[in-house]
């Protein structure tokens, strides 16, 4: 057996389940539990409990849900280079509602539609804030036991979504198509899945990228307070175009990653360890990224204050000619939440040092406040951004490694009366660029502010 195959199977054979919690809203909505309220005594916080357990007869029942999120964001200088308009101020509008059908004998149907718009805008939009009534999520799923069968298009999520994350920050969330297949166990599951991405078209019905694939195997194992995932992802592209550059050849990017999790005392504790090989354009693939994170928190105290610290380092490649490419590619991340809110960064030839706090004012009421220092893991690969594009690059490595430093302040507010449902989100970032972006780009800072109401039912 090679080295690879033994890593594969020491990986598959760590597992745990996948348990939803009765009624609480969940991230990927298809895995909410909401059987409770057949019982007669069942109690809940939702405000519209007639419309989460509906009995349509035969054994079958259907739940219905949604959400309504409006955001105003303002940016001044996104764009590091300095191009124009600098300022660039919008609304962002999505809408969401789903009906999920299910037989007492397993059998499932899930639709989902979503409508996401966007008003106001001087720059030109990206591809995912606008999609105009399109199916988000739609497959059939068969459950038997502990074990899960469901094909057709569906959001993907895994672990601390450093990799793989439907991006609930963006207008239209990601999602795949394909097919996936779910074992639990006593303390375990595990997931294989097949599936191609789904690309946004704002004109017209969206469709797969009929020449990539994204497949896997992701285990979870998890205890009282602790837990581990292993997995191992495959992406496979088959044609030249590799993110708007030329590539022969496509690329085809294995991923083997453990991320061991949990709580020790007065400390939450995460750390991942991902390994990418195999081929990109004709070069040997050898990346690696690495992820910390340490958070004290005292919930008896008077503001319940959680510390933290957060290391972040992905690898970049220090010559492009010499047959290895050894800048790591982050997939399909929330890079949104470990490198910043204004997206300047991702998780590719990256050090990043974050260190944050989070204070609850008031009963509903909290503000993080979060520091970032990024620096250039290898001089004299690119910076890359949030959607894994090169925006700043010098390959004389003359311009250093200081990308420069960004401060987050958010506040997160339950709103009054509606229960679990109404959320108002109220954040400012701002970015002082390093002598890295100060060389090759404007030099100006970087600022975000925006407003957010939400909405779920």
């Amino acid at each position: 057996m090679s080295v690879v195959s033994r890593r594969i199977a020491a990986l598959m054979l760590l597992s745990a389940p996948v348990v939803a919690q009765q009624g609480v809203f969940q991230n990927l909505r298809f895995e909410e539990d909401w059987t409770f309220l057949a019982e007669p005594d069942a109690q809940t916080k939702h405000q519209y409990p007639d419309i989460k357990l509906i009995e349509l007869g035969d054994g079958w029942t259907l739940t219905l849900g949604g959400q309504e999120r409006i955001r105003w964001q303002k940016e001044t200088g996104k764009s590091l280079k300095g191009t124009h308009p600098r300022n660039n101020d919008f609304v962002l509008n999505r809408a969401r509602v789903s009906a999920d059908f299910r037989h007492e004998s397993g059998f499932r149907a899930y639709v989902e539609i979503l409508d996401a718009r966007i008003w106001g805008e001087e720059l030109r939009p990206t591809p995912i804030d606008r999609n105009v009534a399109d199916v988000h999520n739609g497959f059939l799923e068969y459950g038997k036991g502990d074990t899960t069968v469901r094909g057709g298009r569906m959001e993907l999520q895994y672990g601390a979504q450093r990799l793989v994350s439907p991006l609930d920050w963006g207008n239209t969330r990601r999602r795949f198509e394909g097919g996936l297949v779910r074992q639990g166990f006593d303390g375990g599951s595990v997931d294989v899945f097949l599936t191609k991405p789904v690309v946004v078209d704002p004109d017209q019905l969206d469709h797969d990228d009929r020449s990539q694939f994204f497949s896997g195997v992701y285990s979870n194992f998890s205890g009282e307070s602790k837990g581990i995932d292993a997995y191992v992802l495959a992406y496979n592209e088959t044609t030249s175009k590799v993110k708007g550059e030329t590539r022969t050849g496509g690329f085809d990017i294995y991923t083997l990653g453990v991320r061991p999790y949990g709580k020790v005392g007065a400390f939450d504790l995460d750390v991942e360890v991902a390994h990418q090989m195999g081929g990109f354009g004709g070069d040997t693939v050898d990346a690696w990224a690495y992820a910390g994170r340490a958070t004290w928190s005292d919930p008896q105290a008077a503001l319940k204050p959680k510390v933290g610290l957060e290391v972040d380092y992905a690898s970049g490649d220090g010559n492009p000619t010499d047959g290895d490419h050894e800048s790591f590619n982050q997939l399909f991340p929330l890079g949104h939440a470990y490198f910043g809110y204004l997206d300047l960064v991702g998780r590719s030839n990256i050090i990043d040092v974050q260190p944050n706090a989070v204070l609850t004012v008031a009963d509903g009421t909290a503000v993080r406040i979060a520091a970032h220092d990024y620096t250039l893991a290898d001089r004299h690969d690119a910076l890359y951004n949030a959607g894994g594009a090169k925006t700043l690059v010098d390959t004389t490595g003359g311009s250093g490694t200081d990308v420069g430093r960004e401060v987050d302040l958010t506040l997160m507010h339950d709103v009054p009366g509606l229960g679990p449902h109404g959320k108002l989100l109220v954040g400012y970032s701002r970015f002082w660029p390093g002598a890295f972006v100060e060389k090759l780009g404007s030099g100006s800072a970087v600022n975000l502010a925006y407003v957010q109401l939400m909405f779920t039912f």
